[in-house]
């Protein structure tokens, strides 16, 4: 179903339905989830989040759950005091959140379209110019069918701007089976999301 939602809603939907159906969506027998020393988790996944504390000071995240640890990190994650973490390793056939985010966006947006970076398996679409947005309502009706897959838009035939989000998009999990994303890319036959110049 089409969801027409304003920005703080939206990003209060995508939370409660990762809240909801983060555990269940992926067969726990396709995920390796282990304790490792930090040095060894270059190219792991967090399960968790990093937390810095610091006395008399603020207390806040360094890394988020589903960070991709990376060899830059080590050292942060060492100063924070992690010698292990509790991590996964990525299997075939099971995709991350932000690369099945990429995925969508890459699949659905169309001209005069830009895409944010993934933050927390989200993609944002806003406007790269004047015009009027429109959006292939079947199609975005028949991605939302799928399961596990968030796509929400500003009605369609309407006048945008420029810099002015138009839409989101995530996986509901934090890892999602690549087959849903595969299915989704043979469903879009054109542009899902696009906004045509206005005429001068």
């Amino acid at each position: 179903m089409r969801c027409v939602l304003p920005p703080l809603w939206l990003q209060c939907h995508f939370m409660i339905m990762k809240c909801l159906f983060s555990s269940a969506s992926v067969h726990m027998s396709k995920i390796s989830m282990s304790t490792i020393p930090v040095a060894q988790a270059v190219g792991t996944v967090l399960c968790h989040d990093i937390t810095r504390i610091v006395p008399g000071g603020d207390k806040g995240p360094v890394f988020r759950k589903g960070h991709i640890v990376r060899e830059e990190d080590i050292q942060t994650l060492l100063e924070v005091g992690k010698e292990h973490l509790y991590v996964y390793e990525p299997q075939e056939g099971v995709l991350h959140e932000n690369e099945a985010a990429r995925r969508i966006a890459a699949a659905t947006a169309g001209a005069n379209i830009t895409l944010s970076e993934p933050k927390e398996g989200r993609i944002n679409y806003s406007a790269s110019c004047m015009g009027l947005l429109r959006v292939d309502v079947p199609t975005l009706t028949r991605i939302n069918s799928l399961g596990e897959i968030t796509l929400a838009t500003l009605h369609s035939m309407q006048q945008v701007r420029p810099g002015q989000n138009l839409a989101g998009t995530r996986v509901v999990p934090l890892l999602i089976e690549e087959s849903k994303i595969v299915a989704l890319e043979q469903l879009v036959s054109r542009p899902v999301v696009e906004v045509l110049p206005l005429q001068k």
